[in-house]
């Protein structure tokens, strides 16, 4: 994960807004995840270990760097 702070969707950090990010499960890497923001084509690292067990391709919502909930398939 980066330490700094990165502007993200204009003035939003996803570290250090107030606001949860969708973002997408890429890669799998013990208790984390890369994850990919598809809107701002931003990659991070996210413990994932609140949410559960998960797969790739799984969205998520994520605030400051932790996967805060699930979110329902796109069909």
């Amino acid at each position: 994960m980066t330490p700094a702070c990165e502007p993200v969707r204009g003035e939003h950090c996803i570290t250090c807004g107030d606001e949860g990010i969708e973002m997408r499960i890429v890669e799998l890497a013990g208790e984390g995840a890369t994850c990919v923001d598809d809107e701002a084509a931003l990659h991070r690292d996210v413990a994932v270990e609140l949410v559960g067990a998960v797969v790739v391709g799984d969205r998520i919502l994520v605030h400051a760097g932790v996967a805060i909930g699930r979110l329902e398939p796109r069909g």
